[in-house]
């Protein structure tokens, strides 16, 4: 039987992934994908791991066109008929009971969240009806039905128990996992946290809400059009991608040049003339190579080119909607880049006050050449879709 040691794992997260809150609900008997079709959910991606999870969920609420409110949430299955529904950042998706009541009946739901400022809500609903609710920490009592207290005495860890070693609720995240574990059946492993798959999606507050009609979104029916370029630019973020970057400064003066595999969101590899200079693999662990050997670094090295700077151009942007930034109606010029044909267009000054020109390529989005006053980045040899596993970014 689950107790809060049983999430002990979970302590690194707390003062990283989770550190800015969470919203969480363990859904048993329904699938991943049963789960956002009941949502009616929309843009639906994927992130491998809590580590990725994150910076996905981050820009594809920057990008969705789904009309009115919306929360952007994480699901994965746990085994064979569970899921496991996750929230970063803020938020309080799971706890809301008519956001949840398309997934509550017929079953055990458990939600429960932890707000940056430390306000927190564990739910249990039951065939559809909420019948007991507490905060994880402090010691207010428990609201609704009473077996809820025994449950929290034996797993541990939350408020109104006495087994925390300093304060009540030092350990409520962990025992509030061990708790929906006990209530409905769903067990979650750290490797789901590690290396799960999530599928990334919005899901709108009004269930009758759909995905727009393309056809009324301005400049949609225009290929060159601002708005169908950023629509492609944010597809693209789901592309492995193998291709040559050049880095040439301004003047003409010769820069660099290295052969790059990437797989969203932080999978890459660049090699140069000697071979692999840098990985860094889902985890965000990276290898850098020191004299003629690829050794783990976290710091104490430096790239000449940063592939990021292009492929992910809408960080130049940081306090604007990336499909904000021009007029969607916008029509950029028709240009090609190393044999691609890409649209190009004139940005606005970065979060550096620098003006620009981008092309993305016209079939896929993807960010083909980057111009200001400093230096031009620019793609060659383009390949997209390419399969290559996980390890190839994992250094020795």
């Amino acid at each position: 039987m689950a107790t809060y040691r049983d999430y002990s794992w979970l302590q690194p997260y707390r003062d990283g992934s989770l550190a800015l809150g969470y919203c969480v609900a363990a859904i048993p008997g329904r699938t991943p994908a049963q789960v956002l079709d009941t949502l009616g959910a929309a843009h639906v991606t994927e992130a491998i791991g809590i580590a990725e999870l994150s910076g996905v969920a981050l820009d594809l609420a920057e990008q969705s066109d789904v009309p009115g409110p919306s929360d952007v949430v994480a699901v994965a299955m746990v085994d064979e008929e569970n899921t496991f529904l996750l929230q970063l950042n803020g938020g309080t998706f799971a706890v809301t009971d008519e956001l949840m009541l398309p997934l509550l009946p017929d079953r055990e739901v458990v939600s429960h969240y932890l707000s940056v400022n430390a306000d927190s809500e564990f739910v249990w609903w039951s065939n559809g009806e909420r019948v007991a609710h507490v905060e994880l920490f402090g010691s207010n009592p428990v609201i609704g039905d009473e077996r809820l207290v025994d449950l929290i005495l034996d797993v541990g860890g939350i408020g109104i128990d006495d087994d925390a070693s300093s304060e009540p609720g030092e350990h409520a995240v962990e025992g509030a996992f061990a708790l929906a574990e006990r209530i409905t059946g769903v067990t979650v492993p750290a490797a789901v946290f590690e290396a799960g798959v999530f599928s990334v999606a919005v899901v709108p507050r009004d269930q009758q809400t759909t995905s727009p009609d393309p056809h009324t979104l301005p400049g949609r029916d225009n290929p060159s059009s601002w708005r169908a370029v950023a629509h492609r630019y944010w597809g693209a973020d789901r592309t492995p991608l193998h291709a040559v970057i050049t880095k040439t400064r301004s003047r003409g003066r010769p820069g660099a040049q290295l052969e790059f595999w990437y797989k969203p969101r932080s999978c890459i590899r660049l090699a140069d003339q000697q071979g692999t200079l840098y990985l860094q693999n889902r985890q965000r662990q990276t290898w850098f190579r020191t004299d003629g050997t690829l050794q783990r670094r976290s710091s104490g090295y430096s790239l000449d080119i940063y592939l990021e700077q292009l492929l992910l151009v809408h960080l130049s942007w940081p306090s604007t909607r990336f499909t904000d930034l021009l007029p969607p109606d916008t029509i950029g010029d028709a240009v090609e880049v190393n044999g691609r044909p890409a649209w190009e267009f004139a940005m606005p000054p970065d979060g550096l006050g620098l003006d620009s020109t981008a092309a993305f390529d016209a079939q896929t989005g993807i960010p083909l050449r980057w111009v200001d006053k400093s230096f031009t980045l620019e793609l060659s040899d383009v390949e997209t879709g390419i399969h290559v596993d996980d390890d190839f970014f994992t250094g020795p």
